[in-house]
């Protein structure tokens, strides 16, 4: 009779791991919102606080000594990402808003697995691998490895210039230029900005 109830218990525990092992292993699920946004479903398996002097550990049953807590994780769209980035490098994020609405109008927000050629800023290779690189970057050519890269830049230029205008006009031709040298295409993108929101 007590092996037979020893047994029991040893497979009352077996099961509770086994269970509670496969729901932490399918924490993560992708799912998307009717507004298109992504977002992850997220299980929890969260030990209860049981009394070590009223339970021994063969005595642990799933429903007693486990809560399952789920919610929805949204993703952030890749605006979001951006102004992280910025803040984070000290770069003002409406600059960078209107800077990738001029170079790709900021296509597919809430996809980050969405990658036009050379990313939302337009990173051209040569800036993207000496970067890259030099940042320590991994994952290769990632719509978030774009961004970090071209916001990096953009705040080397400004120190390099000591202002957001110069640096946007490095950003686009590499190098700075007074406005009387500017071609009509500089002169258009460059005009699309109210620089007094930025060199104050």
């Amino acid at each position: 009779m007590i092996y037979v109830c020893l047994m029991n218990r040893m497979l009352l525990l077996i099961c509770t791991i086994f269970i509670s092992s496969a729901l932490l292993g399918q924490t993560k699920k992708d799912t998307t919102l009717p507004d298109g946004r992504k977002a992850r479903f997220q299980i929890e398996v969260v030990p209860c606080d049981c009394d070590s002097l009223k339970h021994d550990s063969l005595s642990i049953s799933l429903s007693n000594c486990f809560d399952t807590n789920s919610y929805l994780v949204i993703q952030p769209s890749i605006l979001d990402v951006a102004d992280s980035i910025c803040y984070e490098m000290g770069v003002p994020p409406e600059l960078v808003y209107e800077i990738g609405m001029n170079e790709s109008r900021w296509q597919n927000i809430n996809d980050m697995d969405y990658v036009i050629k050379d990313g939302d800023l337009q990173v051209i290779d040569r800036t993207f691998n000496h970067f890259y690189k030099k940042l320590g970057l991994v994952g290769g050519k990632t719509r978030r490895n774009y961004l970090i890269i071209g916001i990096y830049y953009l705040k080397q230029n400004y120190d390099q210039f000591g202002s957001w205008e110069k640096a946007r006009y490095a950003y686009g031709r590499g190098r700075w230029k007074p406005s009387s040298e500017w071609t009509a295409l500089e002169r258009k993108f460059m005009t699309k900005i109210d620089w007094t929101k930025y060199d104050k």
